[in-house]
């Protein structure tokens, strides 16, 4: 590597800005690897925008969303309003497009172009479009290749928009080839049309399935090419995250999904395989590549992988129970014992030491043999057990996943916010259902989006007519709960690590809102600074971040008579004060979650302050806050 492509942090990252001319030199003379690059493909940041970009920190901000995700590698080109920034090595193959990654061993591979900005309904413009002619030009005239044959369009490789249903093949190619001859480009053909998922459905998607990859995994990378093969094979969820083994020499990537786990040889990115393949329904033997796989995809679930076992012999004969939850247990239901085990997609059980005769729990799914009920409605307990969830039998989504069979549940029912509108949100780990706050009874399948039917978003069967009388479709929220706010598959970036930090503050900061706005804001890779929680004026508390990071909402400033990172040793939480003054929602809502963070650190009354207590710079901010609002006891 020369010194010009230096790299730092993970993932490795040039993090140099150039100027177009500076651009045409640099890729003129660039000298690839073993593997020269046959495709370039063209995304859009979506966020942050043109608006929101701030260079440098921007670049570091997605740096930190990436190794937050567990990313090894990147896109290998920003193109920003102020220059086109470098990120991954051209000769490196990167993570940007799922399977249009490419890898060594396909022979191929593709250089990942993003232009800042959301090109949903208008073409990119300005310096953004000026840049990118000049990086798709000069790659293609450093490679040889025709723009036709060289450019390509993440959407050709996932069910996204990118790089915007505005930006069309057509109008990209004529743009370049005129670009290339020093001519005027052809007339603009029409702009795309809205693709077969509207962008306000695609961003409920993505929120979705960051939600529901979330839950076990690192949330949802559509640039990740397991995580597009999963969505396009239907695999279902991630029961652990993207994780690593060596194994003859050789280093793999491997992640278990729902109904199978994927894996690939490091750097193939694109070369995605599937151990139920390489196993074909038998225990392979110690010392090769599918039994080193198979005992790591058990041990994700607190499991270790015993051949002998029936119930593990069961599982692979079957190959279609996916991965463990957790390890084997027993149960006692009417002075019976019975052994189970939780697995992605069902919950095996027998009788006693009656082990060739093993059952699966999603045959009593129906039953209405009451000594049958009651062992079906014991092992449900167990199975939402070993979510954290307590198996709630007049619960719709309880009903429902029952009725439909979409395996264990993967977490608690949460609340979501996408689009200005609430959800409630319940992952399976075959699918996630969802509805929209208050229409309770108008429950959703994720997979409905992304089906044959892409603008049916209901049930094919009216709901009601799957539930058993009395129901409950709300779930039992405290008077305040917490809403995680998430952007459409996008993570925040401004946090860092507390570095062993003990949290022992909570700082107050105030914003004029529109909470949305503000959210929106500081959610965005790219963001400078962050608060953990946000308490909106409606009394809505939303958590951008978990309590674990260190958020950058804070800085340096005295306490306890020395000059410390307060972020290392706090509770960010933004309040928001509409022009009109406080409200009684928001000011309820703020003394309920600093009680509750209270209780949870121990946290005395003096631990909670203003920032504008701590910082002479700061001193309005929320000057005219009451202490006593959010001191109880100072």
């Amino acid at each position: 590597m020369t010194t010009q492509d230096a790299t730092t942090g993970m993932p490795p990252m040039i993090g140099r800005c150039l100027t177009i001319p500076q651009w045409l030199d640099y890729v003129a003379r660039y000298q690839f690897g073993q593997l020269t690059p046959s495709k370039v493909v063209l995304h859009h940041t979506w966020r942050p925008t043109v608006q929101q970009w701030r260079g440098l920190a921007s670049m570091q901000g997605m740096q930190r969303y990436y190794a937050g995700k567990g990313w090894t590698s990147a896109p290998h080109i920003y193109v920003a309003p102020d220059g086109i920034w470098l990120f991954t090595p051209m000769k490196d193959i990167g993570i940007h497009a799922g399977p249009g990654n490419g890898s060594l061993k396909a022979g191929w591979y593709s250089i990942g172009v993003e232009m800042v900005g959301d090109y949903d309904r208008e073409r990119p413009s300005g310096a953004v479009w000026e840049g990118t002619k000049a990086v798709l030009g000069g790659l293609s005239r450093r490679l040889g290749i025709a723009p036709a044959t060289l450019i390509a369009f993440h959407r050709d490789y996932s069910k996204k928009s990118c790089p915007g249903w505005a930006v069309t093949k057509e109008w990209v190619i004529g743009e370049i080839n005129a670009w290339l001859n020093n001519v005027a480009p052809p007339p603009p053909p029409p702009p795309g049309p809205i693709g077969p998922i509207p962008p306000d459905v695609e961003e409920l998607a993505e929120a979705l399935l960051d939600q529901s990859y979330a839950r076990r995994g690192e949330g949802y990378n559509s640039s990740w090419a397991f995580h597009q093969f999963a969505v396009e094979n239907n695999l279902g969820f991630p029961t652990a995250k993207s994780q690593r083994l060596t194994h003859g020499g050789k280093t793999y990537n491997y992640q278990p999904f729902a109904r199978d786990t994927l894996f690939c040889e490091v750097p193939n990115w694109g070369e995605v395989q599937r151990l139920s393949q390489l196993l074909a329904g038998s225990i392979p033997p110690p010392g090769t590549l599918g039994r080193a796989l198979l005992d790591a995809t058990y041990a994700t679930g607190g499991s270790a992988f015993r051949p002998d076992w029936a119930f593990h012999q069961y599982a692979i004969a079957g190959q279609t129970l996916g991965p463990p939850l957790e390890p084997s247990k027993t149960l006692v239901v009417d002075g019976v014992s019975y052994s189970y085990q939780v697995f992605a997609t069902d919950t095996i059980f027998n009788r006693g030491t009656e082990w060739q005769n093993i059952q699966r729990l999603s045959a009593l799914a129906n039953t209405t043999n009451p000594a049958q009920a009651k062992v079906r409605d014991a092992l449900l307990n167990a199975t939402y057990a070993a979510a954290g969830q307590q198996y709630r039998p007049d619960w719709a989504f309880h009903q429902l996943a029952r009725t439909w069979n979409l395996g264990a549940p993967l977490g608690k029912t949460d609340p979501i916010t996408v689009g200005g509108k609430q959800y409630n949100v319940q992952v399976y780990a075959t699918d996630t259902l969802y509805n929209i706050v208050p229409n309770w009874s108008d429950v959703k399948r994720l997979s409905a989006i992304f089906g044959p039917q892409q603008t049916l978003l209901a049930a094919p069967t009216p709901v009601a007519a799957l539930l058993s009388p009395g129901a409950v479709l709300a779930p039992e929220w405290d008077t305040f709960y917490i809403r995680r706010f998430t952007v459409a598959g996008r993570a925040p970036s401004a946090y860092g690590s507390r570095s062993g930090s003990k949290i022992r503050l909570i700082v107050l900061h105030g914003d004029e809102g529109p909470a949305l706005r503000s959210l929106e804001q500081m959610a965005m890779p790219g963001a400078a600074s962050m608060t953990h929680y946000y308490v909106a004026a409606d009394g809505a508390i939303y958590q951008l971040l978990d309590d674990e990071f260190a958020a950058f909402h804070s800085g340096i400033a005295y306490w306890n008579g020395a000059r410390r990172n307060i972020n290392r040793s706090s509770i960010g939480i933004a309040l928001e004060r509409p022009k009109h003054g406080y409200t009684d929602a928001s000011r309820r809502a703020l003394a309920w979650l600093i009680a509750r963070l209270r209780a949870r650190y121990d946290i005395p009354p003096s631990g909670v302050v203003r920032w504008g207590d701590m910082a002479p710079s700061a001193a309005n901010d929320l000057a005219d806050l009451p202490r006593e609002w959010y001191r109880e006891g100072g």
